[in-house]
């Protein structure tokens, strides 16, 4: 019995030491230490980062160990100042069962006051720290099944409050403060349903988080502002963690806000993604990305980034609009109405496989398609947010053309890419030095050889500056051009400082090396500088053909509502021969950019094949014309040399938006002189040039001896003119000429075999009173009007000292043909029968000539049959009858 009573006095013993000694471990401050290091470890196992308790800690025994503690620290790096989280208070409960078998599930769990600090230094340096499995653990992690996420949640209740998370990245400048009150997971205990709820604010921006996360089912997280919703849904998938995301924003600004960045977009747009996550590889598919802009400009991006760090595995498709399609400007004529419509990209990138790419840049004069093996039309790295709320782009590539050979590279940075605002960049050109001359000539390499140098961009959308600009041919013999100087805006192509130099060797190798006919110009040489300040432009150039000079200088001042580019054209030395030869080869340079109407179908398919196509860009020439800039310049030519001498030439040329005008242009040469003024109807899409004017002092026989006509004549010629036609080339305004002429002649002579040729100096009285090899010519006087290149005459009257002979009939200057009848009478006798009248007909170049009787008697319709006593000159005497 004593032995009993002993035991059971043992065992009380035992009893109330140990639970003396519970005691002092659960609440004596001589073990607070103990404690706290029990608990740290407990957390930091279960967190596997290091924990720091530095308040008190208390524990309470029951069917589960019962854990509260205070002033909860991670401590950070050792090189970053702040620390990575604080806690307040946590309490939650532990069983002590699955601790003695190394199990940790927690329950009841309670936390308030959390405060999660993430942050890197401008050296880059984070206050938290990552760790790495061993080879060995990530095999054995590998090969356990994949616990549902509601698996964690052991209890129904988790109770989250006064949580605070900053993320604050100097290197790029994104600040991210989460504020969340209060967070709430519980658990249905009849669906074992786990669910979140909560509301809190990101940046200032409030939002409602609501999730379920069922312990098999696929979990759903749901966060709602204002105007932005996000929704997150997993995925079944056998092995890994696949989540499809779906993000609506109906206010871009809102998201801007959220971002911190300054609200400089409104609009709405979408972004849906999925993510997979298997074997260590994280990759983002399905990716598809729309935004639209209140003013009509859009974004899409649709494609796969792939597995994420590897650009090899990159698929998408990117277009971006600066107008709805619905609402895009005309096609521009002019270079002054382009526009930027649209632009779109396509990345073809496979890993293993050559990447494929595709660019097409859409203007309303152009469009730009160019595709191929290659890099991507554009790369971009180092985004970060300014302290102002702005979005840098640290670094940007772009690309422009062919993938393998692209026309243009620029290389920089955009302080605020959201608003395009300090951009520069270093770019290097390299292009077909023919597409300098035309868009049209825009392709594969030929003898015009390439142009290529190098050049600075600055400023933003507004005021782009084009600085150091340096370009020359190379690769050819045929020409060589150089351009150096600066665009203080090139978007507006404001402030300029061009000098260019133009050196050919060979005009008539430069016209074959453009595929036109070939026009022996000898060497050319061409110098411009053109300045421009504000509204006020200076142009003044320098041109030589061969020993011919011409030297331009041109002023305007565009701030006028109507602006007058006035100039002069000067010389000291223009040669005739030159001349011809200059407007023989600005003919052929004109054809550049069209071609004959009848080759525009042929050549449609082919065009639409190359880089550059629907292009309704005029030519240069022309797109000066419809510019609505006014043009007053004058014209002195002081020497004009030529095969008799030396004259010169005086002229104005004016040009307004309804009109091109030219003249009265004044040439003397050889003793003639030449008075005439142009105008085109710029208004009128044909484009008609009207001619008038007067020419007087010409010598008859020189221009028959200019014609080839061996017969010799002689006389003063006189014309004044007004004749309209086309103007696209000189047989079209022959072939659509109308108007009228009258052209006239004194005190010349004609040789009688001239006459003989028809049959008319058979009887010598016909022409002149005695047989002689010259028979004078008193007067000559042609009245003709003109339609559509026939010209036609009833009163042509030629006359001598002895003969009148009256001419009418038609020439067809379109078919060469002429249908001419020729009646001489003797002066005064108008109504006698005419001797031996000719007719010309057929062939201009060989006409048949027809000798034929008389006619009958003429007869006046009024019944006149007398001469006045005074009869005029060159006027048909039938008409002068009284």
């Amino acid at each position: 019995m004593r032995i009993i009573v002993k035991g059971v006095l043992i065992c009380c013993a035992v009893a109330l030491f140990v639970f003396a000694a519970a005691w002092l471990f659960l609440s004596s401050a001589l073990f607070s230490s103990v404690r706290t290091s029990f608990v740290e470890n407990l957390i930091s196992r279960k967190l596997g980062q290091q924990v720091l308790i530095e308040d008190e800690v208390r524990l309470g025994l029951g069917r589960q160990l019962q854990v509260s503690a205070a002033g909860l620290v991670l401590p950070a790096t050792p090189k970053a100042e702040a620390d990575l989280a604080a806690i307040d208070q946590i309490e939650f409960e532990v069983s002590a069962r699955d601790l003695w078998n190394s199990k940790l599930s927690v329950s009841n769990l309670s936390v308030s006051g959390v405060h999660l600090n993430l942050i890197t230094d401008e050296e880059g340096v984070t206050n938290w720290q990552s760790f790495s499995r061993t080879g060995a653990e990530t095999d054995k992690a590998s090969e356990r099944p994949t616990q549902p996420l509601a698996g964690i949640l052991t209890d129904r209740t988790i109770d989250l409050k006064d949580v605070t998370v900053l993320y604050q990245n100097d290197l790029n400048g994104i600040g991210l403060d989460l504020q969340l009150p209060e967070l709430v997971f519980q658990r249905d205990a009849e669906t074992d349903v786990a669910s979140a709820v909560g509301a809190g604010s990101l940046n200032g921006q409030s939002f409602d988080l609501k999730g379920t996360f069922p312990p098999q089912d696929p979990f759903q997280v749901a966060l709602s502002f204002d105007q932005i919703s996000v929704e997150a849904q997993q995925i079944p998938v056998e092995t890994g963690l696949q989540v499809k995301a779906i993000l609506e924003v109906d206010q871009l600004g809102q998201l801007l806000d959220v971002l911190k960045l300054n609200r400089v977009l409104e609009g709405s747009g979408n972004v849906g993604a999925s993510f997979k996550l298997a074997d260590g590889v994280a990759r983002i598919d399905d990716l598809s990305v729309l935004a639209e802009l209140d003013g009509g400009q859009s974004l899409s991006v649709t494609g796969q980034i792939g597995e994420l760090g590897n650009p090899e595995d990159v698929s998408l498709t990117t277009r971006i609009r600066l107008y709805p399609e619905d609402a895009e400007p005309a096609p521009a004529a002019s270079r002054y109405d382009l526009k930027l419509i649209a632009v779109d990209m396509v990345i073809d990138s496979v890993p293993g496989q050559v990447p494929q790419r595709q660019m097409v840049i859409k203007t309303n004069g152009f469009t730009l398609d160019t595709s191929g093996e290659g890099p991507p039309p554009i790369k971009f790295s180092e985004l970060a947010r300014t302290p102002e709320g702005a979005l840098s782009v640290g670094n940007i590539n772009l690309r422009i053309g062919n993938p393998a050979d692209p026309f243009i590279i620029l290389t920089g940075s955009v302080e605020d890419a959201l608003q395009l605002q300090g951009v520069s960049a270093e770019g290097l050109i390299d292009i077909p030095a023919s597409s300098l001359i035309s868009p049209e000539l825009l392709g594969l390499d030929d003898q015009l050889g390439r142009f290529s140098g190098n050049f600075h961009l600055n400023g933003n959308i507004e005021q782009l500056a084009l600085t150091n600009l340096d370009g020359q041919t190379s690769e050819t013999e045929v020409w060589n051009l150089e351009v150096h100087g600066s665009v203080e805006n090139v978007l507006k192509f404001e402030n300029l400082d061009l000098a260019i130099d133009v050196d050919v060797p060979s005009g008539a190798d430069l016209l074959k090396a453009l595929s036109l006919e070939p026009v022996d110009t000898g060497r050319a040489h061409l110098e411009i500088d053109l300045v421009s300040e504000g509204t006020d432009w200076n142009a003044n150039a320098n041109v030589e053909v061969s020993e011919s000079v011409l030297k331009i200088a041109a002023d305007l001042d565009d701030a006028t509502s109507d602006p007058v580019l006035q100039g002069s054209i000067e010389s000291d030395l223009i040669k005739i021969d030159q001349i011809r030869t200059i407007v023989q080869a600005a003919a052929q340079l004109r054809k550049i950019g069209g071609s004959p109407p009848e080759q525009e179908d042929a050549e449609k398919d082919d065009s639409d094949t190359g880089p550059l196509r629907d292009v309704t860009l005029k030519p240069i020439g022309r797109a000066i014309l419809l510019s609505g800039v006014n043009v007053d310049v004058d014209i002195d030519l002081r020497h004009i040399e030529g095969a008799k001498g030396i004259s010169s030439l005086q002229s104005e040329l004016t040009l307004d938006e309804n009109e091109l005008r030219a003249g009265p242009l004044k040439f003397e040469y050889g003793g003639g002189h030449f008075d005439v003024s142009g105008q085109m109807d710029l208004s009128n899409e044909a484009h008609l040039l009207t001619l008038t004017g007067k020419a007087g002092g010409w010598q008859l026989d020189d221009l028959l001896q200019n014609l080839n006509f061996k017969k010799g004549a002689s006389g003063t010629v006189y014309a004044d003119f007004s004749v309209t036609g086309g103007t696209d080339t000189v047989k079209q305004f022959v072939g659509t000429m109308s108007g009228n002429a009258t052209v006239s002649m004194r005190e010349g002579s004609i040789e009688t075999q001239l006459l003989d040729l028809a049959g008319l100096g058979i009887l010598p009285w016909v022409f002149t009173k005695e047989k002689q090899k010259v028979a004078p010519i008193v007067c000559l006087r042609a009245p003709i009007s003109i339609s559509n290149g026939k010209i036609e005459t009833k009163q042509t009257t030629l006359e001598t000292d002895h003969v009148q002979v009256v001419v009418f009939g038609a020439v067809d200057l379109t078919d060469n043909v002429l249908d001419l009848n020729i009646q001489p009478r003797k002066i005064g006798e108008p109504l006698a029968r005419s001797p031996w009248p000719v007719t010309l007909r057929g062939a201009l170049a060989e006409p048949k000539v027809k000798v034929k009787d008389g006619p009958k008697r003429l007869k006046r319709s009024d019944g006149a049959d007398q001469m006045p006593a005074q009869r005029k000159l060159c006027i048909p005497d039938i008409l002068q009858l009284q």
